[in-house]
């Protein structure tokens, strides 16, 4: 009977072909997150669609497994696919290799241009079409359907050759000469339009014929850009040329010392504890000047030791301070403050592949094409290379790649880890500062010293804890994915406490990328031969089968990236001047219109704090001028608090009206003996008030109070830390 299938729909036993038995069934059942036949609702394009599950099941395809929330989606298969899945699983069968060896065949189909969606495998395929317009070719990707049997072949046998064979030649697209009158049409009725803007057309088409669409979808497309065009050759008009003075789409070639130089750039590309950081300060080392571009200011001021223990005389550059030494040759400083007019010998650039972050990205960017260096060092992960390639292409240059690869090998614990057995060397990844200081509580609990290290703690405090974990003075580590980027720590475990993290609007299971980077914390060449990754036992249920499916995937970098782009001077003053704006607001706006119009290899960044902070100054501050008022935009304000954002424009609104900022709230109202929340709170304020005096000598001042009160707080947040007192139940409570 259909219903002893014991399917998780029972309805779908009727969807079984008949010679289908129970045992046949069971085996793709317990394969289901191995077999190529299988999809999932994002296969079909609609897993973030109205309820999924039911257009699956409309579609006549059968549930093997439930979606676990959090963890893991559903999983189907049509039915006419199970014969397939079995003999894929006679053939390949079901050991621990057999994932990995699916994702790579995965990735050789997708390098062939082939891919499944909607239950189709498709072939990517392009044509060239000649326009009437002399000159004018536009190279057209269209996708065909093939034959899935050469397919599920291919991922039993792996032979390449013969998958090409049965494949055959690609086709010419049917649709060729529809879509090559519909172009000559759009092309005329331009050049009759604006003729002298002619040319800037054809990049727009070819943009929108470089993804494969249907042929109506398509030519809606064509049609759009080029009444995009038209909008924008009407606007240049109008605007004077503006697009050619702010040169979006030459925006390497606004950094005129970096392009007078003929730089020499290397990647430096491997997972971490690989070696490339300490092969990159060596090289740095033996310049006759230099930089380190840090993504944090811990790295900075661990940069700039790494540097002085080597004997190198190095300066201190961040945010909020700058601490020059005597007769320094190299700075070491965040990567917002590079300096992109003195020409130097070495620069390193770390953690390149944060050009893919969504708020910090642009200062990668920038870095990456305007360093003025001879020598340009880039540290980054394997999934960044292209990005980084095609960014340096965009400036006219080319780079070569020195692969490093990891001295110790990390291994999946194959049961989760009882809090009661960690011991000595474990680090445990959380990822709120709740959770963490409750592990931490949980952990202290047993008799182990702790120490933590989470996102709102300042350098200095991370720094001693880090110390005291190196030492061994604390047993165990608990930590954000803040473990994850820079901090060399002697860890032989890293234990996750959970597989998902909140992203600021709900919880999602950890990406490949995440979980290399922090799992690659485990081991330490010359302390630990090996590392071990692996979860607690009071994680969720599916922890250890999501690590272990994530584990052997390659992270990927994102589709379609452009590089990100944020405003800088030069783009404010001259739209400014240009357009005759004083509102600041305004200004940013222009610069975001005008670059999403005018460039296909650059995208603008996340701006959304700038301008929301700019309209607040152009009314609260519009004493100050567009410059300082640019600068107080860019300001490292906490939105997320509204006590910070208050006080932030309290002292612009001071300094705009008296010329000062006053005294800040922090100095007569926080001290090393108050609640934790309440000194990391004063913390962040001190860190904004010092970004503000570097920049406005003269308007807040107070400097040396403001450094002793950080001290003094630093101390005190290490004081409690250290302490065996509870620490996760201490409300979060305002400011005043």
């Amino acid at each position: 009977m259909p219903t002893a299938l014991n399917l998780p729909n029972p309805r779908h036993a009727e969807r079984v072909p008949a010679h289908i038995d129970r045992d046949d069934l069971a085996r793709i059942r317990q394969a289901a997150y191995a077999l190529p036949q299988v999809i999932k609702p994002a296969d079909y394009g609609i897993e973030n669609g109205a309820r999924p599950e039911e257009q699956l099941d409309h579609l006549g395809l059968v549930l093997l497994q439930k979606a676990v929330t959090g963890a893991r989606p559903s999983r189907w298969i049509d039915p006419l696919l199970m014969d397939s899945a079995l003999a894929h699983l006679d053939s390949v069968g079901t050991g621990p290799g057999v994932r990995p060896l699916m994702l790579e065949r995965g990735a050789a189909l997708e390098g062939l241009g082939l891919t499944r969606h909607g239950g189709i495998w498709t072939r990517l395929a392009s044509q060239a079409l000649v326009l009437d317009e002399a000159g004018w070719q536009i190279p057209v990707k269209f996708r065909w359907p093939v034959d899935d049997t050469a397919i599920w072949t291919f991922y039993r046998d792996g032979d390449q050759a013969a998958l090409q064979q049965a494949l055959g030649p690609l086709p010419a697209w049917p649709h060729a000469d529809a879509l090559k009158r519909h172009l000559d049409s759009l092309v005329a009725r331009s050049k009759s339009y604006k003729p002298q803007h002619l040319a800037t057309l054809l990049p727009r088409l070819q943009a929108e014929c470089a993804t494969a669409r249907p042929l109506e979808e398509l030519m809606a497309g064509c049609t759009r850009a080029q009444d995009r065009w038209e909008h924008r050759v009407t606007e240049l008009d109008t605007l004077a040329g503006l697009n050619q003075v702010l040169a979006f789409q030459g925006y390497p070639d606004t950094f005129e010392t970096a392009r007078s130089l003929q730089r020499s750039v290397t990647l430096y590309v491997g997972p971490p504890n690989s070696g490339k950081t300490h092969a990159a300060f060596e090289r740095l080392a033996q310049a006759m000047d230099g930089a380190y571009l840090a993504p944090l200011r811990l790295l900075a001021l661990e940069g700039r030791d790494r540097l002085v223990a080597r004997g190198v005389p190095c300066s201190l550059l961040t945010g909020e301070e700058n601490v020059p030494a005597p007769e320094a040759r190299v700075v070491s400083s965040t990567i917002e403050m590079v300096n992109t007019r003195a020409a130097i010998d070495v620069a390193v650039i770390d953690e390149a592949q944060m050009i893919f972050d969504a708020s910090r990205g642009w200062a990668w960017t920038q870095a990456i094409v305007a360093v003025p260096a001879n020598e340009v060092i880039i540290i980054c992960s394997d999934f960044a290379v292209a990005a980084i390639e095609n960014l340096l292409g965009l400036c006219g240059e080319r780079c070569s790649v020195r692969r490093f690869e990891r001295m110790q090998h990390v291994e999946l614990l194959p049961r989760p880890v009882p809090v009661a057995q960690l011991k000595l060397g474990d680090a445990v990844v959380a990822f709120s500062r709740r959770d963490v200081l409750t592990m931490r509580d949980r952990i202290a609990a047993s008799g182990h010293p702790v120490s933590v290290i989470y996102g709102a703690l300042p350098p200095e405090v991370r720094r001693r804890e880090a110390e005291r974990f190196a030492s061994g003075e604390s047993h165990i580590l608990v930590a954000t994915d803040a473990i994850g980027m820079g901090l060399n720590l002697p860890i032989r475990r890293v234990l996750f406490s959970t597989m998902s993290k909140f992203d600021g609007q709900g919880d999602r299971t950890l990406s490949e990328s995440e979980v290399h980077q922090i799992a690659g914390r485990a081991g330490r060449y010359g302390i630990h031969e090996e590392g071990f990754v692996g979860v607690l036992d009071d994680a969720e249920p599916t922890a250890l089968k999501v690590l272990r499916e994530l584990l052997p995937q390659h992270p990927r970098a994102p589709r379609n990236f452009k590089a990100p782009v944020a405003p800088n001077s030069w783009h404010v003053d001259t739209i400014a001047a240009r357009l005759h704006l004083h509102r600041l607001h305004e200004v940013l706006t222009v610069f975001v219109d005008q670059l999403r119009l005018d460039d296909a290899h650059f995208a603008v960044a996340e701006l959304e704090q700038m301008l929301e902070l700019a309209g607040q100054l152009d009314t609260n501050a519009a004493r100050l001028d567009l410059k300082q008022r640019f600068i107080y935009a860019q300001a490292p304000v906490d939105t997320r608090s509204p006590n910070q954002v208050q006080a932030f424009l309290d002292w612009s609104h001071d300094h705009a009206h008296a010329g000062h900022a006053g005294r800040p709230w922090f100095l007569d109202a926080v001290d090393g003996h108050s609640r934790l929340d309440r000194m990391e709170e004063a913390l962040r304020a001190c860190t904004l008030w010092l970004w503000l005096d570097l920049r406005f000598p003269g308007a807040y001042g107070l400097v040396d109070e403001v450094v002793a009160l950080r001290t003094q707080l630093n101390d005190g947040i290490e004081r409690q830390l250290q302490g065996k007192r509870p620490l996760a139940q201490v409300r979060q409570r305002g400011r005043r």
